[in-house]
């Protein structure tokens, strides 16, 4: 498994538990469910980040085996 796949899943699965966690604490405690939010936003920015520096370098991988114009 690539590193970056690790922190894909990583960065998934802490979006999703602070989503749910938020959620949760939204009836127990209002500023533990901000926290969570928070820590949602920031995963979801993070994990949105990698995508595009992931297919930023596939498409340069891409055009460096283009042999189109040979």
């Amino acid at each position: 498994m690539k590193r970056l796949d690790k922190w894909k899943y990583i960065l998934l699965i802490g979006a999703i538990v602070g989503q749910l966690v938020g959620v949760a604490f939204l009836f127990i405690n209002m500023k533990a469910a901000i926290v969570f939010y928070i820590v949602y936003v920031l995963t979801l920015i993070g994990l949105a980040c990698l995508f595009i520096w992931e297919r930023r370098k596939e498409k340069e991988e891409e055009d460096n085996r283009d042999y189109r114009d040979y």
